[in-house]
């Protein structure tokens, strides 16, 4: 699509938000009164970062200038005194590039960058435990003689971690991404997935978003064609050869200069892409929300979240997760301070339910609030900011009203359900016959996609059957139902 032909199809957008628009806001019962403190001062709030566990527990990570990187695990909701993460010695701690981590079951991927060594500074390490314990530091590209900084990490679906990172600096920067076929020990080289997305180069300071699913590896970054920086997803079924690449952003931002924002996004149950991003293409600094088919190789609707709630704004750093049921947003905001807001909604209601529903979550504090991440558990809602007032991670919880994670229909023959034949396998029954039933974790992802047989019954993989924390989404005679892995009859 042509320059020229971009302000129509923002005009067309426009219409069709007024189509999608409704007031679906899912309302969440927080569970503290005011925000709590992930720890004291003394551990810094510099890159905070959330994760899950496996049992759904925070995992916050954050960091101190001139010290390192410290992690917070808890259990039921109250977090540990954090401990130091063993990194090398000098990471770069930047709140907005990194260190970045991802999740696979108990195992958190780390991927963070030695100040002054770009070239050569990428690492990578892991821990098997939940955060209790680290791997060594593992060079994801040690024999580099040009620059691969900020490598933003993923896991697939044998958990062998992935990462993109920013190829080559200045006008030869590419978006490269290299793969780990032992768990992250050693690397594979980098692979320039940007090639084939048309004129440009990579935004050099911007970090991109990794994700893995429908059997193919993804990255979104943000493009720099003649300093019109877009956003852009590219993937390859492989690692190797990248042959497909969406534009997801409409907005023709042009700046002379590196924003310094990237992206977050989350697949949604029905195997869509929810993406959100930062642009002030339209003359002011917005989050704008992107739901894209890639397995339709379609770039889908882009919507501001705000697009009449508020005025004389600036927002960045926006953050995405999804549950079973739900679609979590999150971002700084600042008219005046920056303080953080929160958009919510179910997932048919997609995407123009998540627009114009911001609620406040930092009113009550001082100083600046930024940089929030979020997590969504079953119907538990996570999310994590800095604050500048007293130099802690904020922290809150709540739970998403009028929802449930898990459907408890009464069994009946016409309802789908599983049963376990033996310690490795484990039977779904009674599915529509020939539908497509979908393996979720804990925060809606799809792990694994196939179609039930005609008589409506599936063999479940056996390498999920060791996780009780995952979802089963299948479809009943009547309406969907979602299973509980862990919980058979």
């Amino acid at each position: 699509m042509t320059c020229s032909a971009r302000p129509v199809h923002i005009a067309v957008l426009a219409l069709i938000w007024g189509l999608f628009a409704a007031p679906l806001q899912a309302q969440i019962t927080w569970d503290f009164p005011e925000p709590l403190d992930v720890a004291e001062s003394a551990f810094g709030n510099k890159c905070p970062r959330l994760v899950l566990d496996a049992e759904g527990d925070p995992v916050v990570f954050m960091g101190k200038n001139n010290d390192g990187l410290y992690v917070a695990t808890s259990e039921n909701g109250t977090f540990n005194t954090p401990q130091a993460v063993p990194t090398e010695a000098g990471i770069f701690l930047s709140d907005a590039e990194g260190p970045d981590v991802a999740t696979w079951g108990n195992t958190i991927g780390l991927a963070y960058q030695i100040a002054g060594q770009w070239a050569t500074g990428a690492m990578f390490m892991r821990s098997d435990d939940g955060g209790l314990t680290w791997s060594a530091s593992y060079p994801i590209a040690p024999n580099a003689t040009e620059d691969h900084f900020m490598p933003i990490p993923a896991f697939d679906d044998d958990g062998n971690p992935f990462v993109a990172l920013k190829l080559g600096s200045g006008n030869n920067a590419q978006e490269g991404v290299l793969l780990s076929p032992d768990g992250g020990m050693t690397w594979n080289p980098a692979e320039p997935a940007s090639a084939a997305a048309g004129n440009g180069i990579a935004c050099e300071c911007c970090p991109s978003r990794t994700i893995y699913g429908n059997g193919r590896y993804y990255s979104i970054y943000r493009r720099n064609n003649n300093n019109i920086r877009d956003m852009w997803l590219v993937s390859s079924e492989d690692g190797l050869t990248w042959d497909q690449q969406l534009d997801l952003d409409p907005t023709d931002w042009q700046i002379n200069a590196c924003p310094e924002t990237g992206t977050s996004a989350a697949w949604l149950p029905d195997g869509r892409l929810a993406s959100v991003f930062m642009s002030a293409g339209g003359g002011s600094s917005q989050v704008y929300l992107n739901v894209s088919d890639p397995a339709s190789d379609d770039a889908g609707l882009t919507l501001p979240l705000t697009d009449t709630q508020f005025s004389s704004i600036n927002q960045n750093q926006p953050d995405v997760a999804v549950g079973p049921t739900h679609t979590v947003v999150a971002w700084e905001q600042s008219s005046g301070g920056w303080e953080i807001q929160l958009s919510v909604a179910p997932h048919d209601a997609l995407p123009g339910g998540l627009v114009d529903v911001a609620v406040p979550l930092s009113e009550s504090l001082s100083g600046s609030n930024r940089h929030p991440d979020v997590a969504v558990h079953g119907n538990t809602v996570h999310v994590i900011w800095q604050n500048s007032a007293d130099g802690t991670v904020k922290y809150l919880r709540g739970t998403l009203d009028g929802t449930s994670a898990v459907q408890h229909a009464p069994f009946s023959s016409l309802q789908p359900h599983l049963t376990r034949l033996g310690p490795d396998r484990v039977l779904l029954r009674d599915a529509l016959p020939g539908s497509t039933y979908r393996i979720l974790d804990a925060s809606g992802a799809t792990l694994h996609e196939a179609r039930c047989t005609a008589n409506g019954t599936a063999d479940l993989p056996s390498r999920f059957l060791a996780t009780p924390t995952l979802f089963v989404q299948a479809e009943g005679a009547t309406l969907p139902i979602l299973l509980r892995l862990g919980k058979t009859d």
